[in-house]
């Protein structure tokens, strides 16, 4: 059998390629966490702590594990992992430990950080898909009675009860309207305000940061919509390289295939045994 060659522009996900998706995603979360930490008086508890290569991220007032997350670490970093949960205790905060699958040794090679974590009471709590595309500048026409619009400080109230509708509080993405780094965008239904989506951009990656549609108007298009705009305009602000996240299965994993992304690997989010209390 001939096994067909990668075309000249086809990406490979490599060890090393899977680190860029990885470090751009980590820098999303920083840049977006450290917009939160700079409301007056820090009310959020934002706190971003270095140990070694791998970053903790900690909101202590909103208990999602995307904002309380452990991103890049690896055996090299595994010493750490009592003060990382030394830190996320002082703050009353559960830590998730997002591993990279390109990172992590297989069981029977040492030394080896999962049974380490297993052994202070985390299990692998749920798997996250990486997915990667290339941007291409080009708008496809949008589904009847659909429309988009870059969202303006004028625009922060409307889009914070889209926000609402699916997720409750929207501190943390009213803060992003306006910031380096981010664009916002406010997908309409007959002029009704009806989704979201998000885009981060920094060395050269756009990253798909956050989406969602209201449920009444869930099906009408408006996320592959959101999707191709944001691939458009980070192709035109020079990106090379667009990297998102996912449930595996998941509509937005499909909507994202459906675009031309693809699926670099799978993770696995360890998460405490103990989610109450």
């Amino acid at each position: 059998m001939t096994i067909p060659k990668p075309q000249p522009d086809e990406v490979l996900p490599t060890t090393a390629f899977v680190e860029r998706l990885i470090a751009a995603e980590r820098q999303c979360l920083v840049d977006w966490l450290t917009a939160m930490a700079a409301l007056p008086g820090n009310p959020l508890d934002i706190v971003i702590e270095q140990f070694g290569h791998t970053t903790a991220l900690i909101c202590g007032r909103i208990p999602a594990e995307v904002f309380n997350r452990v991103i890049g670490l690896s055996v090299h970093d595994m010493d750490h992992i009592p003060a990382i949960l030394d830190l996320y205790a002082v703050h009353g905060a559960k830590p998730t430990f997002d591993l990279n699958p390109y990172a992590m040794p297989p069981f029977w090679e040492t030394p080896n950080l999962m049974p380490m974590l297993a052994a202070r009471g985390f299990y692998q709590g749920a798997f996250h898909q990486l997915l990667y595309a290339t941007p291409i500048a080009g708008l496809s026409a949008l589904p009847d009675a659909v429309t988009i619009r870059d969202v303006t400080v004028a625009d922060a109230d409307i889009f914070a009860r889209v926000y609402e509708q699916v997720w409750g509080d929207s501190t943390a993405v009213r803060v992003l309207i306006g910031k380096s780094h981010f664009r916002c965008y406010l997908a309409c239904v007959d002029q009704v305000p009806a989704a979201l989506g998000i885009l981060h951009v920094a060395d050269g990656v756009g990253s798909m940061a956050n989406a969602l549609t209201i449920p009444a108007f869930r099906g009408r298009g408006c996320q592959i919509a959101l999707l191709q705009r944001r691939i458009h305009d980070a192709a035109q602000m020079g990106c090379n390289l667009l990297v998102s996240q996912c449930r595996p299965g998941s509509s937005s994993q499909n909507n994202q295939m459906r675009v031309g992304f693809k699926i670099a690997g799978t993770k696995a989010w360890w998460i405490p045994m103990q989610r109450g209390g």
